[in-house]
């Protein structure tokens, strides 16, 4: 199930932070997230195609995922990366 990512920038520190609305909406609530401009929302099944999509519109080199993409052991036919975000696209989270 897709979720949405967004990236902030903080234009005094030239820092670009990419997380899920949950995330984003956390660390700015504690005060951790010192962004002042909101670059792009993505949606996205997993964290891994976000930071790919996020690389793309950054102007970035191709993202490369943590580890080696597996076969859900759910059986659903999907692929995760254990080692990365253990998220499976078709699953959710799986570790």
């Amino acid at each position: 199930m897709p979720k949405t990512y967004e990236a902030w920038i903080d234009e005094e520190e030239g820092v670009v932070t990419l997380g899920d609305l949950e995330n984003v909406q956390w660390q700015r609530s504690k005060g951790l997230l010192k962004a002042t401009r909101m670059l792009h929302r993505i949606e996205a099944d997993t964290p891994e195609e976000a930071h790919a999509v996020h690389n793309i519109k950054m102007g970035w080199e191709p993202y490369v995922p943590i580890g080696k993409p597996a076969p859900c052991p759910r059986g659903c036919g999907g692929f995760y990366y254990p080692e990365g975000s253990g998220e499976c696209p078709k699953c959710g989270r799986i570790n």
